[in-house]
């Protein structure tokens, strides 16, 4: 049933090909199935030079190219039991995993683009058939591979910055009548200047019963004149 239906759509697409009307400028899809050497190379990793890390390779080249690419056939899934298991499956959609490894090129587009893109996937799929590990690709993606996994190192691995800052809030919050900032300083703000009236500031002489407290010069203070409260500098007197 599989051979009579692929008979049929390949008897549809002749039939579609006889002619090619260019004047009406409609939409044609055009496909290709490229060989991947595996058999000349059976040691070269095609298919993950084709993907790249993560699939980037393949999903730029589409992008660069207007082309879907698809890699299929045997040898296309990771997991071989899997793709055994789906081949004797019968349905029609893993009848590919039967098929010589390859890449699936289809383009949808007015004749011209479609041949033109065509043209171009065809040109840029060719430089990851090359058998080459050190090549200008296999280079560019171990870059990328190497950037990828320093940000996930960075990203889980590195503690969070600012810790001991907390440290330093907390001792001079112990100091009396300082107020404490709502944001923290940057680097390179100097930092406010701390009032001397602190918890470890010495106690004053006892002054003795029927003696007059010594006074500061200038104008005596009125009875119940309390002094007032020390200036803070802020962050504005710098």
């Amino acid at each position: 049933e599989i051979e009579k239906f692929q008979e049929s759509e390949a008897k549809k697409e002749d039939e579609e090909k006889k002619y090619l009307d260019i004047i009406s400028n409609k939409n044609i899809k055009l496909s290709e199935r490229v060989l991947i050497p595996v058999k000349q190379y059976p040691k070269f990793n095609f298919v993950g030079k084709l993907l790249g890390p993560r699939g980037n390779s393949l999903k730029r080249l589409q992008e660069e190219t207007g082309a879907k690419m698809s890699i299929l056939g045997k040898g296309s899934m990771r997991d071989k039991a899997k793709e055994e298991e789906l081949r004797k499956s019968g349905e029609a959609k893993y009848a590919h995993l039967s098929d010589e490894l390859h890449v699936l090129i289809e383009v949808f587009a007015p004749p011209g683009e479609a041949y033109s893109r065509m043209s171009h996937a065809l040109e840029e799929i060719k430089k990851f058939l090359v058998p080459d590990y050190n090549d200008e690709i296999r280079q560019e993606q171990l870059r990328e591979l190497s950037y990828l996994n320093g940000s996930e190192e960075s990203n889980h691995g590195k503690p969070a910055r600012g810790r001991g800052i907390r440290v330093v809030a907390t001792a001079v919050a112990r100091n009396r009548g300082v107020a404490i900032p709502h944001s923290l300083p940057g680097r390179g703000t100097p930092v406010p200047r701390i009032s001397p009236v602190s918890r470890a500031a010495l106690p004053l002489p006892p002054v003795a019963r029927g003696v007059a407290a010594a006074r500061a010069r200038g104008v005596p203070n009125a009875p119940g004149f309390r002094a007032p409260p020390p200036v803070i500098e802020t962050y504005d007197d710098y």
